[in-house]
């Protein structure tokens, strides 16, 4: 196992040739919070972008002061999942309806939906944004909006003894181009393989920590941290021993990558 206890140093990037990067961490340390016109008041951290090529999304790591929100409602143009970390947010989503985000409460919005977010008056709030241009596929339906909370169902048994899933959108549902997974491991359990696939990802740590395998490279991981991987990094993860890990997950599905 990597030491787990440093600090900003565990931030990394990690090359990929020509067309950019293979993976980045992030951890707390690293973040560099900055503001968008629509969220007022709001600590934004752009975790990953299109910028970095190449992402093909975006993740945000949204800090809503008490009360605070957006300003205009975010327009239509960008399929949207949002992940309520901490507090207490409401998103309304017009005729789509008024819901609410608590922490593991989740939201898909379609690209068609344009929608609004208020904070709790009385306490500071967290989340999660993930947005990207919706990737249509000859006669499959777009779906529609969804919502629930990571407790609604229970975690399902893998391949993998000491794995858990969790799929928040239906994985089976040809409609959705990505999915949005948690991870649940107990003590020392790993993945069980390297992986190398087309499919990006976003993870990002909600519990507990352990080592992250990116192209040849190992990071210690804990919660709170981000890692992008791009399409064909080769990846591993081995939770820790003391506790377990838990990550939220991004990846691009049910497209054939052109």
């Amino acid at each position: 196992m990597s030491d787990r206890s440093a600090g900003g140093d565990r931030g990394a990037r990690g090359r990929g040739g020509a067309r950019g990067v293979a993976y980045t961490v992030l951890t707390p340390a690293n973040h560099y919070a900055c503001r968008l016109p629509n969220l007022p008041g709001a600590e934004v951290v752009k975790l990953v972008t299109p910028r970095l090529a190449p992402a093909r999304f975006a993740e945000y790591l949204v800090g809503l002061p008490p009360g605070g929100g957006t300003s205009d409602p975010a327009a239509p143009g960008f399929e949207t999942f949002l992940y309520g970390l901490a507090g207490k947010v409401v998103v309304d989503a017009g005729e789509d309806g008024v819901l609410p985000l608590g922490p593991g409460g989740f939201v898909y919005l379609p690209a068609a939906t344009g929608f609004a977010l208020r904070g709790d008056p009385g306490a500071a709030s967290r989340l999660l944004w993930l947005k990207r241009r919706y990737d249509p596929f000859p006669g499959v339906d777009a779906p529609g909006l969804a919502a629930g909370h990571r407790g609604d169902e229970a975690f399902e048994d893998t391949a993998v003894r000491g794995l858990r899933r969790r799929e928040l959108l239906d994985p089976a549902d040809p409609g959705f181009d990505f999915n949005m997974s948690l991870l649940a491991f107990e003590p020392g359990i790993d993945l069980g393989k390297i992986e190398i696939h087309d499919e990006e990802h976003g993870l990002y740590m909600t519990a507990g920590g352990g080592d992250y395998l990116l192209d040849r490279d190992r990071h210690a991981v804990v919660e709170g941290d981000f890692i992008y991987m791009a399409p064909y990094c080769p990846q591993g993860f081995e939770a820790g021993d003391d506790g377990g890990a838990e990550y939220l997950l991004y990846k691009d599905v049910y497209r054939d990558g052109f």
